[in-house]
């Protein structure tokens, strides 16, 4: 009997998931949700001095002038698993810092948060990605060649602060990507950004900062870092198909459990 319960209850959810990700396709045709995606800390982390090796004890500070530690080792029975993937990372010059301009040596590492790719890849399926950076243009332009090469994921939806350096001072106005705000969706860590549209349309991210790299060597933080990327997809996804049409609905709704000093820098 118990059985029989659990498979008729699987395959409600299983049909009810179906149900929900084709209203998903067919919202992105004919009214589609714009999620702009912050890069810094949200889905990377850029890490200066590059560090020599992972497990450093100092990993150095990151693309936000931050500093962190690596956290102590596992236990005894943590460390029977094997280690969690090593972070996707690749060197760069980003010109924000000294660097060689003869050897043209990278001077910055950069972090790929894990679920990253796996989120803007979902969120392809029903909603217009942007990317939304106060990076300057050679910085972004190296983490899409890394991130998007074929330019499929953002095309030429891509602000930056070269284009539009009021972003450092004043926050980030969606109303540059598109005119409709009930339709608009800003994935940041930082509070201040969301100021131009009064708070409405954006969702804070917890920080990926180069403290939360160093601690990725261990399973439980590895986790953690995927499963805030698939908040953030969840969040797109149930703003793309609520019944209001209006994402702020479902923003003001995810608003309410924010912890504001999480998302402080």
């Amino acid at each position: 009997m118990a059985s029989q319960i659990f498979t008729h209850a699987r395959r409600i959810a299983l049909g009810g998931t179906s149900g929900l990700a084709g209203f998903a396709a067919y919202k992105s045709q004919t009214d589609p949700v714009h999620l702009f995606w912050d890069l810094d800390h949200t889905l990377l982390c850029s890490i200066t001095p590059i560090p020599t090796n992972f497990n450093d004890q100092n990993v150095g500070s990151n693309h936000n002038n931050q500093t962190s530690k690596c956290p102590v080792s596992p236990s005894n029975l943590v460390s029977l698993l094997p280690k969690p993937p090593e972070l996707r990372h690749f060197d760069q010059i980003d010109d924000d810092f000294p660097y060689d301009a003869q050897t043209l040596s990278p001077n910055v590492r950069t972090y790929f948060r894990p679920g990253a790719q796996m989120a803007l890849d979902l969120c392809s399926y029903f909603a217009i990605v942007h990317v939304y950076t106060a990076a300057q243009e050679t910085y972004t332009t190296n983490i899409l060649n890394e991130l998007d090469p074929e330019r499929k994921l953002f095309a030429t939806r891509v602000i930056h602060r070269d284009d539009f350096p009021q972003i450092v001072r004043e926050g980030k106005d969606l109303r540059v990507g598109t005119d409709n705000m009930q339709r608009a969706i800003l994935f940041d860590d930082r509070l201040n950004n969301f100021q131009p549209q009064n708070y409405e349309n954006g969702v804070a991210v917890h920080p990926f900062n180069s403290n939360r790299v160093a601690k990725c060597n261990s399973w439980g933080p590895y986790l953690d870092e995927v499963r805030e990327m698939s908040r953030l997809v969840g969040i797109g996804l149930l703003s793309s198909v609520h019944f209001s049409g209006d994402v702020r609905k479902v923003v003001s709704w995810v608003r309410s459990s924010w912890n504001v000093e999480d998302s402080k820098q």
